[in-house]
């Protein structure tokens, strides 16, 4: 059985994978950490596919470590040292304003 996702924004429907399912989390999110297991199931994925999308998303600098709450390691969008990140929350926010429009 699949999971859906708690949270369904842009790339999600643009892109339909993980990693687009994960940068509408972090995204819609940001400004605030989450745990790894928060961010799998708003996402709607399992923990295991996080993992080898988080791979990704960290050598691109988009997520940075917070800080770490007994086991689990908490995790933010980072908007401020990482132009891609400015550019992610335009095209998050702009895309749907043009589907709007046609």
């Amino acid at each position: 059985m699949e999971r859906k996702p708690v949270i369904e924004g842009t790339f999600s429907r643009l892109f339909e994978t993980p990693l687009g399912r994960v940068l509408d989390v972090l995204i819609l999110h940001r400004g605030y950490d989450l745990s790894l297991k928060e961010l799998a199931n708003y996402a709607g994925i399992s923990p295991k596919t996080l993992w080898k999308t988080m791979a990704k998303l960290e050598s691109l600098g988009i997520v940075k470590h917070t800080r770490r709450i007994g086991n689990a390691k908490m995790i933010t969008f980072n908007q401020d040292s990482n132009p891609l990140g400015e550019h992610l929350i335009a095209l998050e926010y702009s895309i749907p304003l043009k589907e709007m429009e046609s």
